[in-house]
């Protein structure tokens, strides 16, 4: 495997929340492909390292910040937790409501952050040709994807002596949790998912990240 820094040129704006991790971009795509997500992320071409993979957040300098708001309406089995609402003595709860009807529940206006930049980048040691391959699939990143956001133009790829967990300070890439840390000890924590899948709560622990998104 080899330290590899790959770049998405773009056409339009980027939503990305979070840290938009290079081998969960990966792990979408393989995880599209087979449908099993143990399957998916055991198969990232991506060195690993006790679950840690060497890989970075996304990278996206210059940027020009920016914002999108859209109003969508909920739905009770998509959106919203049962546990949530009062509930009679009988466990029941009070107001009745259809749980497929959007009108019963309202309209929610969402704003999302975007990013203006040409380009976003990765740093990651892994497989060059596997990894290409995966990313023909990838014609878009990040949120809202089928508005348009984050549109792909092309990828490319260069040899690189970066590390991709720690930069030239030793300040961290990646979230990477304390036990697994290398970097500046004095950096502020954060309780953060740290590997695949980043919606697993179970995958959650202090950790030493980027301080800027």
């Amino acid at each position: 495997m080899q330290n590899l820094i790959f770049t998405a040129k773009l056409r339009s704006p980027l939503i990305k929340q979070g840290f938009l991790t290079f081998d969960g971009l990966l792990a979408a795509v393989l995880f599209d492909r087979c449908g099993d997500v143990e399957e998916a992320h055991s198969t990232i071409p991506i060195l690993c390292t006790d679950g840690l993979f060497h890989a970075s957040a996304a990278i996206t300098m210059p940027v020009v910040p920016g914002s999108y708001s859209i109003a969508a309406s909920m739905r009770a089995d998509h959106d919203l937790d049962a546990d949530l609402f009062p509930k009679n003595k009988s466990g029941r709860i009070h107001r009745k409501m259809d749980r497929k009807r959007r009108r019963d529940l309202g309209n929610v206006l969402s704003s999302y952050p975007t990013i203006s930049t040409p380009d976003v980048s990765w740093i990651c040691t892994g497989d060059r040709d596997q990894i290409s391959e995966l990313l023909g699939d990838l014609q878009f990143i990040g949120k809202k994807r089928a508005q348009g956001f984050g549109e792909v133009i092309e990828w490319s790829v260069e040899n690189t002596d970066l590390d991709p967990l720690l930069d030239e300070n030793g300040a961290p890439r990646r979230p990477i949790p304390e036990h697994m840390f290398k970097g500046d000890q004095n950096l502020p924590q954060q309780d953060l998912t740290w590997r695949p899948a980043y919606w697993n709560l179970e995958n959650r622990a202090a950790c030493y990240a980027p301080q800027s998104l």
